[in-house]
């Protein structure tokens, strides 16, 4: 009997357990009529405000203002709230006034009333703050601040670390102090926020030029403006010195002549372009003499001209002739006249047939030779060490440089390319990085231990090594070659450039061929999926499912591709529930008209799915409903909507956005023009013809505040001093200790710095 009932209370309980049924019911609701509005009290006192704005007339917008401020005393005495007309029609009256210091107070008054939404208090409290005097002061004080804070932070830093390891602490304190220094001298001699600040002192003697506060600051703006001169020289000059030493005669003139428009007869300009004049003339006297040839010197022209035209036009007829007296001239000895040209010739000859060893034997045994003995040395030596005619040697010492490097850095930490390069005389440089010396030896077993799990950067002699492939794929080194970069680029997941190296390899494992194209396969799918434009993404997967037919990973390719397809649509823009949720009126009857059960979080009537609402094109969305849990697929139902209807909700997404933006600072837009591009066709009413081309597609998401940053969004402290715990595993070093927060930088910064 027990277990009879017990059989009973399974269907009930199975009922209790299943996830929810979604109601078959209409998602949105009708559009509400509106009908014919009559404009009352606070319709016409705003007409006549505005009327009183753009007729300049004082006394009807005091009118209008007093109008406004009755109305709503009124609304507040029958127990409505206020209007929200007010504060605009006061915002509105101080934006006339023409004299920006009396409209910033009439800021700041507007600002103690208390009924001011949050989007115009925002924008009235960026207005009542850009003053030209309070900004430039900011910055001054951020410069103040940043200069104590850089010393005060690297000397605690230094006593703070030496909380485990004091045996280092005298050194850290003299690197410390060495640093503080260096950033004093590498400093501009005036500041990105000094820059600032005398362009804010300039504008605001150019709107008040009659204020008590100008006469003041153009003694300031003299002062500035001359180290910004003696700044702007200063860069100039260095940048010649650099120019000089780099063998750039003309970079070098050009930046000495900047350096004398800003400091007229500067003794160091004047050297520096002095000197650039006589490389470029130095310059100009070597390549004449290069081009140009004395008819007496030619005491062969038979001989002479046979070698001149295979050296200036080596083709394979004019080479084959000229190898024979090249061999005969070769065959006389080192003291022949045109030996080393016939050298040349031969070498070149070696390379038209395919004898690669012997191409670059000659040219390296005539890079050897002293170029005032040697007419060919030279080209030789340019040949040989050219990395794209001669990659295979490039890409040897590409190696060595990579492994040298990374022992040096093991060895030597920071200073494996020895002293760094701070604008000083050399010797001092290196006297300069005698404490970090302490460091780097102290922090050598950790280099030690942490050595064999570094990977050695081998970019470079990759590529060098691919080049290789392209000059002789059948070389002598081709195997060799071939094997490395397979190996280089199954290590580091490349395993469809892999798979390209091993099927043209002679003699591959087929073994081996299978596995890295399965592998190659699979690389291709997961990289076909990141592509964002769906029309490159769906041509990579049908692609990825043609090359890598019968793998894995081609088959997913194939499924991903035709899924794909069949879901095509002209926009994909979603706009997530946690999006509407937060804006109600996007969601609400003045936008999609939404209907409320299915933001109510009951899903006995139908719930919303977390993915929320997605414009496909045209007039038609497709809404994802809750079917079962949260984390399971949505049931989802395309509607097509009227006109209207889109356009409501195109205005309420644009005005959340922009509201957004008004009242919280650190929220971030991103730009879209294809989305752009549709709201403006819909409010239009012209997108009764999608837009057919793949690139016109939009994917943004409105996501919500609290699914972008969670439950608790993370903000900057305003406390002055931060504490930080950090360690070294170089020294061993831990320590905590306090920092002070440096400001940051203002967003038209760049503006004032040198590129």
């Amino acid at each position: 009997m027990t277990r009879g009932l017990s059989l009973l209370f399974v269907p009930f309980v199975a009922a209790a357990c299943a996830a929810p049924v979604t109601p078959q019911i209409d998602p949105l609701e009708p559009l509400p009529r509106l009908g014919a509005y009559v404009p009352d009290g606070l319709d016409r006192s705003s007409r006549d405000l505005a009327r009183g704005l753009l007729g300049d007339d004082d006394a009807g917008v005091e009118a209008a203002l007093g109008r406004l401020a009755s109305l709503d005393e009124a609304r507040q005495e029958e127990g409505l709230p206020p209007s929200g007309l007010l504060p605009y029609a006061l915002d509105a009256r101080t934006a006339t006034v023409e004299d920006s210091r009396i409209r910033r107070l009439a800021d700041r008054a507007l600002l103690e009333r208390d009924d001011l939404e949050p989007a115009l208090r925002e924008r009235v409290e960026q207005a009542s703050q850009d003053d030209p005097l309070d900004l430039a002061e900011r910055r001054l004080r951020d410069l103040w601040i940043t200069r104590f804070g850089r010393a005060a932070n690297t000397m605690i830093e230094s006593v703070g670390r030496a909380g485990v390891n004091a045996t280092l602490l005298p050194f850290r304190l003299a690197q410390s102090v060495i640093g503080i220094a260096l950033a004093e001298h590498l400093e501009d001699e005036l500041t990105t926020p000094e820059r600032q600040a005398l362009a804010h002192w300039k504008r605001f003697v150019d709107e008040h030029p009659r204020a008590p506060e100008a006469a003041r600051l153009l003694e300031r703006i003299r002062e500035t403006q001359l180290r910004w001169i003696q700044t702007q020289r200063d860069r100039a000059v260095s940048r010649a010195r650099s120019a000089l030493e780099a063998r750039d005669p003309l970079r070098a003139a050009v930046h000495a002549e900047r350096a004398l428009r800003y400091a007229p007869e500067d003794a160091d300009a004047v050297e520096l372009l002095e000197a650039a004049e006589q490389q470029a003339l130095a310059w100009r006297a070597d390549r004449a003499r290069a081009v140009t040839a004395s008819v007496a010197s030619v005491a062969d022209p038979a001989r002479q001209r046979a070698l001149a035209l295979a050296l200036l036009d080596p083709a394979d007829d004019r080479l084959a002739r000229a190898a024979a007296l090249a061999r005969e001239i070769v065959e006389q000895g080192p003291a022949t006249r045109f030996e080393s040209e016939a050298r040349y010739v031969l070498a070149l000859a070696a390379g038209a047939r395919g004898v690669e060893g012997e191409l670059w034997d000659r040219f390296e045994s005539l890079a050897l030779e002293d170029v005032a003995t040697s007419a060919m040395a030279r080209h030789a030596r340019t040949e040989w060490d050219d990395p794209g005619r001669n990659p295979y040697r490039a890409f040897g010492l590409a190696i060595e440089q990579a492994r040298s490097e990374r022992v040096r850095g093991t060895f030597f930490g920071p200073l494996k390319d020895g002293a760094r390069d701070r604008e000083l005389p050399r010797w001092l440089e290196y006297a300069v990085e005698a404490p970090i010396a302490v460091g780097v030896l102290a922090g050598l077993p950790a280099r030690l231990l942490q050595a064999p799990f570094q990977e050695t950067p081998f970019e470079v002699p990759a590529a060098l090594a691919r080049r290789t492939l392209e000059r002789a794929p059948a070389g002598a080194h081709a195997a060799e070659v071939r094997a490395w970069l397979v190996e280089y680029e199954s290590g580091r997941g490349n395993w469809v450039g892999a798979l390209g190296l091993l099927e043209k390899a002679p003699g591959a494992s087929p073994e081996e061929i299978t596995r890295v194209r399965e592998n190659a396969g699979t690389q291709a799918y997961n990289a076909s999926l990141r592509e964002k434009r769906r029309d490159v993404r769906i041509r990579l997967l049908m692609d990825a499912a043609q090359q890598f037919r019968g793998t894995e990973g081609g088959k997913q390719a194939g499924e991903a591709a035709a899924a794909a397809i069949q879901g095509l649509t002209s926009q994909n823009i979603r706009i997530s529930r946690g999006y509407l949720e937060e804006n109600p009126r996007v969601a609400g009857p003045e936008g999609l008209a939404l209907r409320r059960e299915l933001l109510d979080d009951d899903p006995t009537n139908g719930e919303l799915h977390p993915d929320g609402v997605t414009l496909l094109g045209e007039r038609v969305l497709e809404i994802a409903l809750l079917d079962g849990r949260p984390s399971t697929p949505p049931q989802t139902r395309r509607k097509r909507i009227s006109a209207e209807r889109l356009k409501r909700l195109v205005a309420q997404l644009e005005e959340a956005t922009l509201h957004t933006l008004r009242t919280d600072r650190d929220a971030r837009v991103e730009h879209d023009a294809d989305r752009d591009l549709y709201f403006e066709r819909a409010r239009l009413g012209a997108i009764s013809r999608p837009d057919g081309r793949p690139h016109a597609e939009s994917s943004y998401a409105f996501i919500g505040m609290r699914e972008r940053y969670g439950l608790v969004r993370s903000r900057e402290s305003i406390l002055p001093v931060q504490l930080v715990l950090q360690g070294s595993f170089e020294d061993f070093g831990l320590g905590a200790f306090p920092r002070i927060r440096m400001p940051k930088a203002t967003p038209d910064a760049f503006l004032y710095k040198d590129r």
